[in-house]
């Protein structure tokens, strides 16, 4: 599981998560975004 480093609610539907997660982080590229989708 991901390690929460940062949170910040952006507007009242959409919230910023700064996770630390090195298995996600090795395959990302530079101006890749990550979007989780809870139910």
């Amino acid at each position: 599981m991901a390690k929460v480093l940062r949170k910040a609610e952006l507007n009242s539907s959409v919230t910023l998560l700064e996770v630390e997660a090195a298995k996600i982080a090795k395959k990302a590229l530079p101006g890749q975004f990550i979007i989780l989708r809870i139910d």
